[in-house]
């Protein structure tokens, strides 16, 4: 097999300076294993696309690698869809949401012994204004809350919930229009996998090959409610309830007051317009697990 491995030393709270010295170790550890490797490093915010197509092009690599979280997973996948090459994971992010849900080891050892071993799977992508996405979007609250820890220096679990914990007082429900009815919401998230990251089940049921997203609906409840929610949002316990809704969709059309912030794999994006559009795409990713 050959790999190209695209490390984002910007990625998590491991990386860093360490990034060199990992692909080193990568190199090293592939060529053990028996197998072709090269190891690139990303260098800004799109990188990874551009080189994840440049190696669809060339029909070079058996399985092209991202090494980081959610955000490096989802520019590189964006390249591979609808392509024969498979994604391959090590998930050395701060969430690693679609890591998780697929049951790849979080430690680097086990999750390369993982990569070898794995075997390539189809499962479905999506799009939210044509911006690809594996894992969830959304906006309202998780949206918010995206945006906020974008902007901090320091990544992690801890750095999340602290901003949250903050963003919770102070954010204020959103009104959206669907399907021709106006209602208020607290966040709307489109689930192809179940989670967000860091066991964050937003979806527990979602299906990454039934051709669907969870749409799961909160609705603004009470401040003592979070308490709640937030416990089941980390304990797989997420359903339906007085406050919580769920609906399995091939793609749904939201319409806004105004231009909405999104996410789409934990990264942040403030849209132009007033429509928010998503669909599914049906096994149209190769994946190694």
């Amino acid at each position: 097999m050959s790999y190209l491995f695209l490390i984002n030393p910007r990625a998590g709270t491991r990386l860093g300076q360490e990034a060199q010295q990992l692909a080193a170790t990568l190199q090293t550890k592939t060529v053990e294993a028996g197998h072709l490797a090269e190891c690139i490093l990303t260098q800004a915010k799109g990188h990874a696309t551009e080189l994840a197509a440049a190696a669809v092009d060339s029909r070079k690599w058996d399985c092209v690698v991202a090494v980081g979280g959610d955000g490096t997973v989802n520019e590189v996948a964006s390249a591979l869809v609808h392509s024969q090459v498979p994604l391959g994971i090590l998930p050395l992010g701060s969430g690693n949401g679609l890591a998780r849900h697929l049951g790849i080891p979080l430690g680097f050892t086990d999750a390369l012994t993982h990569l070898f071993s794995g075997q390539p799977h189809l499962i479905d992508s999506a799009t939210l204004n044509q911006q690809p996405f594996f894992c969830v979007a959304g906006l309202g609250f998780d949206a918010y809350v995206g945006h906020l820890f974008g902007q901090q220096l320091h990544r992690g679990i801890q750095t999340y919930v602290k901003v949250a914990m903050q963003a919770y007082w102070d954010y204020a429900p959103k009104r959206v229009r669907i399907n021709e009815q106006t209602l208020e919401i607290f966040s709307l998230s489109f689930a192809n996998a179940g989670q967000f990251g860091n066991n964050a089940w937003v979806a527990p049921q979602a299906d990454l090959s039934d051709g669907k997203l969870e749409i799961c609906t909160v609705r603004p409840f009470p401040k003592w409610y979070g308490t709640a929610l937030t416990y089941w949002l980390f304990t797989k316990q997420m359903k339906p309830s007085t406050y919580i809704s769920y609906e399995a969709l091939p793609g749904l059309t939201v319409q806004t007051e105004q231009p909405a912030l999104v996410h789409f794999d934990g990264e942040p994006w403030q849209l132009d317009t007033t429509t928010v559009e998503v669909c599914v795409i049906p096994k149209s990713l190769w994946v190694i697990h």
